[in-house]
Parts: structure tokens; sequence; C-alpha cells
């Protein structure tokens, strides 16, 4: 859906400094067009980005700008992270790597390392589930129910 792609784009966009349009067209499986297209779309929101040509260039978004982030406590941050990162182990998701990329986007810049460090002091290991590869097409036979809201 191309609104969740443009909510991408920006969140993907305030994690990383620079990111290549050929980049961008690769992690949403998009044309380069579709990309440009894109930056174009998310300009005209608002959303201030600009290009920087040659090796080593990219889109960015202009370094005063930032979404408000202040409906989550630092403590919601970290439990998202850890959640996410136990998710990730077990079920191989873009859409789990996406989650993972919008909320580290998100984090404030003055707790930041605070954070990082509560979601790192825990690790779930969901590897022993990775030995029943019998198990996956349950698992996501769930995730698409959940998902559907299916019983």
């Amino acid at each position: 859906m191309k609104v969740n792609r443009l909510i991408s784009i920006v969140l993907v966009l305030l994690d990383k400094e620079r990111i290549a349009a050929g980049q961008l067209a690769e992690m949403f499986e998009v044309s380069l067009r579709t990309i440009y297209r894109d930056i174009e779309t998310i300009n005209l929101a608002g959303v201030p980005i600009r290009s920087i040509p040659g090796v080593g260039g990219g889109y960015e978004i202009m370094p005063e700008y930032r979404v408000n982030n202040r409906y989550f406590s630092s403590e919601d941050y970290s439990s998202i992270l850890v959640g996410l990162s136990g998710l990730s182990a077990v079920i191989n998701d873009k859409e789990i790597q996406n989650a993972y990329i919008k909320i580290r986007s998100m984090l404030p810049i003055d707790s930041m390392k605070e954070i990082e460090l509560k979601a790192d002091q825990i690790h779930i290991d969901l590897s022993r589930w990775i030995g029943f590869d019998y198990l996956m097409p349950y698992l996501e036979a769930i995730r698409t129910a959940l998902r559907n809201s299916n019983v």
C-alpha cells in the first residue's frame, strides 16, 4: 500500500543519515521511478527531504525535522524493541524488520542510549523454535489468522 510505503520511507530517512534511491527501491521492492515519485509526494506533504548528488549521495531529511515521539515512554520503546527483536529471530518477515526500523527511528535522541540499554538487557531467545521447521507453517497460519481477524 502506498501510504504505508510513504510512512516507511519517512521513518527510514529519519533513522539513517542518508540513503540512496536504489537502496530504497530495493528495500520496498519498487522501481526507482516509484521512489522518485514517493519522495516528491513526501516533500509536498511538508517533510523536508533533500537530495545530495554524487558518490555517497542520496536522500536525507533536513536535520531540524523530527516526528513528535512523546506518545511512548522509554519503557514502552524498550518493550517494543525487545518483542520485535525476539519475534524477528523466529519469523523472518519484512514487516517485522520494517516495524523494528520504524520504532528505532522514533527513539527520542535525548534518551536513545537509555532505551537501547534497556532493550539490550533482555533477550528473548526463541531459537529453540527454529529447530522445529515443521512448526513454521503453523506459526505463519496463526499470524495470518490474527492479521485477518479469523478464528
